[in-house]
């Protein structure tokens, strides 16, 4: 009955596979695609012309812009409250990691000083800064964290990239390198996992990331370094292709469970949304901050660089 006091048709309940018993397929992830192609049709020209093609330093001011995105993103993912960040810290974070990144690249020469001064020269002006300007004090060590971390967490990630180019010999085939291997595995894990995934990698990080995403990911980084070295780093020996493949592919995943446990930690999906079908740019980037750190070292250490004008 209805509130009429007359008779109305019991619709039946819905049984499961009929049409109102299945949910709508969204929308947005076709059309989120679509975006993520655009994107990566703008930005890929854009990176391969400041590695390649344009003066060296072109990669510099290329990573400083970025270091002024995600470094402004990082401090509100690393806020206690993204929604409400203090204007005058976010501008202060931002600029001490565009001064990191910049600066540890200007002064790559003097490595691994260049790696290590950030460290003591970021903490002691945070603590002056928040000691001048103490603000709310119950989220003082919040605040904190975020301006200390984000700096080195950003800057010295992305400062790998120009320091490559400027010092080493074809330091402009490893930048390409790290960047391929990250994100062909990237891309590589995104399509194993969509249509072969069946095991959660890290639930409580991120419940969408499989174990066969993750051999995926693997398999689509070593593709990138058997290739490098097949065509354009032919002194690279076997035993770092393969080690490599296996490391640095790992190393990227976990920066981005690392970046995705910041975002669930604060409640945001998104870093950002400067670029279109991707979210922030930090989300882009997550895997390529600790992948190039990881390559510079192993490379260091296993003497695979070439000093320019040795």
């Amino acid at each position: 009955m209805n509130t009429d006091g007359q008779a109305t048709a019991t619709q039946p309940a819905p049984t499961v596979g009929s049409p109102a018993a299945t949910p709508p397929t969204p929308k947005h992830d076709r059309s989120g695609l679509g975006w993520r192609f655009i994107s990566a049709g703008v930005l890929i020209p854009m990176v391969l012309a400041t590695v390649f093609w344009l003066p060296p330093w072109s990669l510099l001011a290329f990573c400083g812009a970025a270091c002024l995105a995600a470094g402004w993103e990082a401090i509100a993912v690393l806020a206690p409250c993204p929604a409400v960040v203090d204007p005058t810290e976010r501008l202060v974070g931002t600029a001490l990691t565009l001064a990191v990144g910049t600066g540890a690249a200007l002064a790559a020469r003097y490595l691994p000083l260049a790696l290590a001064a950030p460290f003591p020269a970021v903490f002691l002006l945070c603590m002056l800064f928040l000691v001048l300007r103490p603000r709310e004090i119950t989220t003082f060590s919040h605040r904190a964290a975020a301006l200390t971390f984000a700096p080195l967490y950003v800057g010295l990630g992305l400062a790998v990239y120009p320091t490559l180019r400027l010092l080493f010999v074809h330091g402009d085939r490893w930048v390409f390198t790290i960047m391929a291997l990250t994100f062909l595995g990237d891309t590589f894990a995104y399509f194993a996992g969509r249509f072969l995934g069946r095991h959660k990698l890290h639930p409580r990080l991120s419940p969408k990331k499989t174990w066969e995403g993750s051999i995926g990911g693997l398999l689509g980084s070593a593709t990138v370094l058997v290739t490098a070295r097949l065509w354009y780093l032919p002194e690279l020996p076997w035993l770092d292709v393969a080690l490599l493949a296996l490391l640095a592919g790992a190393v990227g995943q976990v920066g981005d469970l690392f970046e995705s446990a910041l975002k669930r930690s604060v409640g945001v999906k998104d870093s950002g949304k400067i670029l279109p079908g991707h979210g922030g740019l930090l989300d882009r980037i997550d895997a390529l901050l600790p992948t190039g750190l990881f390559v510079l070292g192993w490379g260091l250490a296993r003497g695979l660089f070439i000093p320019l004008g040795r």
